[in-house]
């Protein structure tokens, strides 16, 4: 006999096929030096993030055309090491200048509804292992775009100071398409592009907590700001640090988290670029830390198609 989907199931199920799956938002890097931008054009999808790197001299950020800002965005005055990030709320042709420079240094975004993949970066957090023997735990970046550059994204973990991601004093971390970087979060040893140490005494918390990865942005810091976040995932139970800001982002929905796993397990991501969300983490018994991941439970995309044939 066929199945009918109670009426509060069926729009619990409506909820989750709205929530976990959503388009992504990708990053292009913008580097700043002597009098140019590079690249001087770039494409990127709304909702992407154009990150701008200080690579030599002092420079800014301004939108607008003929070295006249229209306020859409912009950046203080900073020298090399500094970072700015912008995601991008609408289409069309977008100029931009230096404020310090002026005319002598402009460029262009051209901001496409969607398609734009060509040199758009995708780094998301796709495994976690927060009970290690010693608090050696361990976080996996992933990127599932294009070649790009991890230098200076920020990593927040709860109950820690933030963790920008580097080498010594260089702005870059090259990652190529399908790379991915492992943060030993509490050991010491030498950075390198596939692996960055921190040596949190604590490391992650066992019993509940989050980690979350945010463009790079050391004009405007705040945590809080969503349009600077990028990825998240917490464990335990709900509610934790900077679970607000995810949800406001569409990349978690508030009041989840990932159920906890037995020890010298990892939780691992088992979906794909554009979805998030606790429904998309299994536990991985067998951590596979910068290789290739181990999802023992393939995450099936829920569609209204498969709803209708399981429940008409």
């Amino acid at each position: 006999m066929p199945r009918r989907l109670p009426k509060l199931a069926f729009a619990v199920l409506a909820a989750l096929v709205l929530t976990v799956t959503i388009a992504g938002a990708r990053q292009r890097r913008i580097d700043l030096s002597g009098f140019s931008f590079t690249p001087s054009s770039a494409t990127l999808n709304q909702g992407d993030h154009a990150v701008w790197i200080w690579v030599g001299g002092t420079h800014s950020v301004f939108s607008g055309a003929n070295a006249t800002s229209d306020g859409i965005f912009g950046s203080g005055s900073a020298g090399s090491g500094q970072t700015f990030s912008w995601k991008s709320d609408r289409t069309g042709t977008l100029d931009y200048f230096c404020g310090f420079h002026g005319l002598s240094m402009v460029a262009t975004l051209d901001l496409v509804a969607s398609g734009a993949t060509t040199a758009l970066s995708d780094f998301r957090i796709t495994e976690v292992q927060y009970n290690a023997a010693g608090n050696a735990d361990l976080v996996e970046i992933t990127n599932l775009g294009a070649t790009g550059d991890l230098g200076k994204y920020r990593l927040k973990i709860s109950g820690a100071t933030v963790q920008t991601l580097a080498i010594g004093a260089s702005t870059n971390i090259a990652v190529p398409a399908g790379g991915r970087v492992v943060l030993h979060v509490g050991q010491t040893g030498t950075n390198t592009s596939t692996d960055l140490f921190f040596n949190l005494a604590a490391g992650l918390p066992d019993a509940a907590g989050s980690v979350a990865l945010y463009v790079p942005n050391t004009q405007a810091t705040a945590l809080t700001n969503a349009t600077q976040i990028i990825d998240y995932v917490a464990w335990g139970f709900g509610g934790q640090e900077n679970e607000a800001t995810a949800a406001t982002a569409l990349l978690w929905n508030a009041g989840t988290a990932v159920g906890a796993v037995a020890s010298g397990s990892s939780i691992e991501f088992c979906g794909q670029s554009g979805q998030y969300g606790a429904a998309r983490w299994y536990e991985n018994p067998s951590p596979n830390f910068g290789g290739a991941d181990n999802c023992l439970t393939p995450v099936t995309p829920t569609t209204w198609g498969r709803i209708k044939t399981l429940y008409r």
